[in-house]
């Protein structure tokens, strides 16, 4: 009777979280699909091209801050859940390297504006890009996660994002406004991390200590292959955009731009769940292996059908979807939207079996190689195709980098015999 009721509960925890964590992907996703096209119509796209330029720059940063804590921390908060002295000592050990890592990206930062050219001219953009960095830094995202009370973040980021929103269309109004757009935003992002920080430590009560250096090290070494996947994982769904802004100029910047929100607007249908069943999957790997298998095979089958219905309507109706969502002027991105249309489907694919399956199951390492390689990979295949064929390049890069990284993961736990996608075995 006992184990009904956990179980029970666990399920009630889960459907809070993933409903919390709905509302808040609707907040970010179409508030920002509200304000994108308003954006594009107003700025021109070489204005807007060099705000989304400066912001993929700063999510270097924010890869950089993040650690891979959103995984490890995560994790060790999911195990740890009853030991408070234990989630605080992580608390603090966290915070204090977001903070150090924070404040040594924005010296990185000054060097770079200050001594390469392409970043100097412009250099009050990615300044004021990286407040977002700060912002995000301080979110304790992967503390509620941990605890499963996603309620939080939604309430917190939800209504941020709403009030930028409301700042954007009252405030920006002209290509010259392209500055104070990505100054609202990303001040949006900084007030949304200290609030964030602050419920947390109200809410919890937390026992504020000085980490240890032998605590601190444990910390980063936890976080190390996380990071790594996280670092490489950047190298093809965030570098592209600055690639082509390298390479082919702030306007094919925003053609890509605008057709990659897109498609993560769409992709973002799947976040909700990846962040709410990443903790219960790790609670239920504790109690047996089957029974977290059953449930990612599960997970799979429907977060899939999911996600290939829209890519398959947006590769078929790619210049109606890109010329109601941005107008005529938005060519340009047609050919980006057709090459990235399947995107929500691979990236479905990937996040179960990856993050909520081979974390999990401790394939950190396995998985840390793969998104490296990926990595790799799209460089390679980005700067000539950038340099040939602009925009549209960058988007034929990043579909053959997603099928190479849905494949490497599936080959990797078929050969550590988790047969996730062997239905009648897992189902049975």
């Amino acid at each position: 009777m006992q184990i009904v009721e956990k179980s029970g509960g666990s399920r009630r925890r889960l459907t809070e979280n993933i409903f919390s964590l709905y509302v808040l992907q609707g907040m970010n996703y179409v508030i920002p699909m509200a304000v994108l096209p308003y954006l594009v119509r107003v700025l021109g796209m070489e204005m807007y091209g060099l705000v989304a330029f400066a912001q993929s720059f700063a999510q270097y940063f924010t890869v950089l801050t993040d650690y891979g804590f959103n995984f490890s921390a995560t994790r060790s908060i999911a195990q740890n859940q009853e030991d408070h002295l234990h989630t605080s000592r992580l608390f603090c050990s966290v915070y204090l390297i977001k903070i150090l890592l924070t404040l040594a990206g924005s010296i990185i930062l000054a060097l770079i504006v200050v001594f390469l050219p392409r970043f100097h001219h412009e250099g009050h953009f990615f300044f004021a890009a990286y407040l977002a960095v700060a912002g995000n830094a301080l979110f304790p995202t992967w503390y509620f996660q941990g605890v499963e009370k996603m309620r939080y973040i939604s309430a917190i980021a939800g209504l941020s994002r709403l009030f930028g929103a409301i700042a954007l269309f009252v405030f920006v109004h002209k290509p010259k406004d392209a500055f104070l757009a990505i100054l609202i935003q990303s001040g949006i992002s900084a007030v949304s991390g200290i609030i964030g920080m602050g419920a947390a430590i109200r809410t919890f009560h937390f026992r504020l200590v000085i980490p240890s250096a032998a605590e601190i090290r444990e910390t980063l070494a936890e976080g190390w292959h996380l990071f790594l996947s996280s670092a490489a994982m950047g190298l093809y769904t965030n570098t592209n955009v600055f690639l082509v802004g390298i390479f082919a100029g702030n306007a094919d910047a925003g053609y890509f731009s605008a057709a990659e929100k897109l498609l993560r607007a769409t992709q973002g249908l799947i976040v909700p769940v990846i962040q709410a069943t990443f903790p219960h999957i790790n609670s239920l790997r504790i109690q047996s292996s089957e029974l977290a298998l059953r449930f990612v095979n599960r997970s799979l089958r429907w977060i899939g059908g999911l996600t290939l219905i829209p890519s398959l309507l947006i590769f078929f109706f790619a210049t109606q979807i890109t010329f109601l969502c941005f107008g005529k002027g938005a060519a340009g991105s047609v050919p980006v939207v057709r090459w990235i249309a399947f995107l929500p489907v691979l990236s479905a694919v990937s996040n179960v079996l990856g993050i909520t399956t081979m974390i999990p199951f401790g394939l950190d390492k396995q998985f840390s190689r793969i998104v490296i390689f990926a990595g790799l990979l799209n460089i390679a295949l980005a700067i000539p195709l950038v340099l040939h064929f602009g925009a549209a390049g960058a988007g034929a890069s990043i579909l053959v980098t997603e099928v190479f990284v849905a494949s490497g993961i599936v080959i990797q736990l078929e050969r550590h015999d988790l047969h996730v996608l062997r239905l009648r075995e897992i189902a049975a």
